[in-house]
């Protein structure tokens, strides 16, 4: 079963007082951070990003040591767990939203293949474990949390309820303009109460998969045995998943004529006329085997005819018939690869639609955009209980917890 634990939060002395201040301080995700924002933020030498993006890791682990003997990061001497709210307007519909979770430390288990309740939904990659591990092992540090969901069906609720009427300990204001607040724990009644729904589920890893796995590493090295982690309740309705559209290179057809000839066979084929009707046509089609196509400034939508059975299309393919029925291995497997003859490493990934559709618009290199929507939570589920993981960029879990607003360090001194 999974085990969280309580933990020292160490976070900027002057961003407590100053929510204004803590912005220039903290930072998105170190993997969403564009070279334009990393050039703003670094013009302020106390930004978390000299420590999660370094010039050298030497300097992480310097950086980090500096802050803290200079007080700039400072910590209680007693463990608490944090509540993590963010109030947001969801991108897509204009709607605001409030999220809640809550943040301790997550003991450390094997995940490939799952163990202990803790279980991956995604692969990981190489070249990114090697560049955090040398983070951690630098800094001992983590800076932000790893995010988790969990299907407690609403059990954390009344804990916050609880808090989050009250002043926030941390509260700022991140690049979209959402507000990120900290509420911090310290009644051990209520730690154990959270501790017991951690216990009583299992806990799938939304986002962090590298951070986990050099977490694991540096353990079996002498390292903490925890990592930082957000727990998010897949019945909330402030969790969003985003899909990773894919574009397009060096497409092997000419014409909207010979794209409808190499797909008709085991596709449907709508054309649409505009892109607002496009969007409303794929939100409307969510879970179905519908893929959304834009080219030759043509939006089309493609269904996957009834008599089709992914399946016998993917017999050379290890993975469940639930595996292959998902729409990933549809459009990789059936539509991209064995209809048109794209192959892989023609294809990149991107989040917003609109802007997916300017790139296929303004570069000559890229020819198409193909459009999918969200995986529902419950193929999420489904997949990560029969013990495997969804196909490669299948999701994007939104919004994220900054780093830098709360950080856990494994020290003698601080844990």
């Amino acid at each position: 079963m999974p085990e969280l634990l309580d933990f020292r939060n160490l976070h900027y002395k002057e961003g407590k007082k100053d929510p204004k201040k803590l912005k220039l301080l903290t930072a998105p995700p170190y993997d969403v951070i564009s070279e334009e924002e990393l050039i703003e933020m670094k013009k302020y030498p106390e930004n978390i990003c000299h420590v999660i993006l370094p010039e050298t890791y030497d300097a992480a682990g310097k950086k980090l040591d500096e802050m803290i003997s200079e007080g700039i990061l400072v910590t209680e001497k007693d463990r608490c767990i944090c509540i993590y709210g963010i109030d947001y307007t969801r991108p897509d519909t204009g709607e605001k939203i409030s999220r809640y979770g809550f943040v301790g430390l997550l003991k450390l288990v094997e995940i490939f293949p799952s163990n202990d309740g803790v279980i991956p939904h995604e692969a990981t990659f190489r070249k990114y474990t090697e560049d955090r591990l040398r983070i951690i092992q630098e800094t001992d540090s983590n800076f932000s949390p790893i995010f988790t969901i969990y299907d407690g069906n609403g059990t954390a609720e009344e804990l916050f309820n609880k808090y989050i009427n009250k002043r926030p300990f941390l509260e700022t204001i991140d690049r979209d303009g959402f507000t990120h607040k900290i509420w911090e724990v310290w009644d051990t009644d209520d730690i154990k109460r959270f501790q017991e729904i951690v216990k009583k589920h299992d806990v799938i890893i939304a986002d962090g998969h590298h951070r986990y796995i050099t977490s694991l590493q540096h353990s079996k090295q002498g390292g903490c045995n925890y990592i930082m982690a957000l727990f998010i309740d897949f019945n909330d309705p402030g969790l969003i998943i985003f899909p990773n559209h894919r574009l397009i290179h060096n497409l092997p057809v000419s014409s909207i004529e010979e794209f409808k000839e190499k797909v008709n066979k085991e596709f449907e084929i709508e054309f649409i006329e505009d892109i607002s009707e496009f969007k409303r046509k794929m939100e409307k089609l969510i879970g179905q085997h519908v893929f959304g196509v834009y080219y030759l400034k043509n939006y089309l939508i493609l269904r996957l005819k009834d008599d089709i059975r992914p399946e016998e299309y993917m017999t050379e393919i290890e993975g469940s018939t639930e595996w292959k029925n998902l729409n990933l291995p549809i459009l990789h497997n059936i539509l991209l690869k064995k209809c048109i003859g794209v192959k892989m490493e023609n294809i990149s990934f991107i989040k917003g639609l609109e802007k997916g559709i300017n790139i296929v618009d303004e570069r000559e290199d890229i020819d198409a955009l193909f459009v999918v929507n969200p995986p529902l939570l419950e193929e999420i589920q489904k997949i990560t209980s029969l013990g495997e993981i969804m196909p490669q960029k299948s999701t994007y879990f939104f919004p994220k917890p900054l780093s830098g607003l709360i950080i856990h360090r494994h020290s003698n001194e601080i844990e």
